[in-house]
């Protein structure tokens, strides 16, 4: 089975083909560009590099979230737009399951991995997860927003129970690294540069051993974990003609 995934949630842009558990082929730009001009040539260059066809393609898989709106947005409607002029499933994978499995493939088995993606607003959308029996990694808390001082704590918390290293992953995790290093010191532990970011090989991978859940392209769905601040200025607006009008 030949799997085509997409990754577009974060800062950096990445497509991969997988077949019977192996990489036939990826390509990754993290390049500050927008998704939306490069995606679409992105994915034509791998197909053509691997002399590869859509109609080859047998399963669709997508990075869903949590992670930038924009680029959720290009990534999904990508995706969901192919799967259905293919009339292919298409698998949703999350963002830090994915991230987490790109940096438990360092292959330590003393290692926890705590994905962590920039969400503004001084906060972190992040998750920690356990090497699993499987591909998958074992996810030990859910998908949360939390700022990088309360991650600290509860990463501390985590390690020193667990009795071992945190490997942090994710566009934010150069970011937060020094802070996260004065409070866990050697506890600590930075994925390297080709382990952080690019999920897509990842995401086919981790679709290869659940396609059996793969869905119609109608029914799946991006996992934006909050809403958006578009979205929280509206409602803010409309709790405020909601107060005027007397109506709360």
């Amino acid at each position: 089975m030949k799997i085509l995934a997409v990754d577009a949630a974060g800062k950096a842009l990445s497509v991969a083909v997988a077949e019977d558990g192996r990489i036939v082929a990826s390509a990754a730009l993290n390049v500050g560009l927008t998704h939306s001009q490069r995606l679409l040539p992105l994915l034509q260059s791998l197909l053509a590099a691997a002399d590869l066809s859509l109609a080859e393609i047998d399963m669709l898989a997508v990075v869903n979230g949590p992670g930038s709106f924009t680029g959720l947005r290009i990534g999904m409607s990508t995706a969901k737009g192919l799967a259905w002029a293919l009339q292919k499933p298409l698998l949703p994978v999350c963002t830090l399951e994915a991230a987490a499995y790109n940096a438990l493939g360092l292959g330590e088995p003393n290692l926890l991995a705590c994905p962590v993606l920039d969400a503004r607003r001084n906060e972190v959308y992040t998750a920690l997860f356990a090497a699993g029996p499987g591909l998958a990694p074992q996810p030990l808390w859910p998908p949360q927003a939390i700022s990088p001082a309360a991650l600290a704590d509860k990463l501390l918390a985590a390690a020193e129970t667990a009795g071992k290293q945190v490997v942090l992953a994710g566009d934010a995790a150069e970011l937060i690294f020094a802070e996260m290093q004065a409070k866990l010191g050697e506890r600590v532990l930075l994925a390297p540069p080709e382990r952080r970011c690019f999920n897509a090989c990842a995401c086919a991978l981790l679709a290869g051993e659940r396609a059996e859940q793969a869905k119609p392209a109608a029914e799946v769905e991006a996992f934006y974990l909050r809403a958006s601040e578009a979205e929280r200025n509206r409602l803010a607006k409309l709790s405020k003609e909601a107060e005027a009008g007397g109506l709360v």
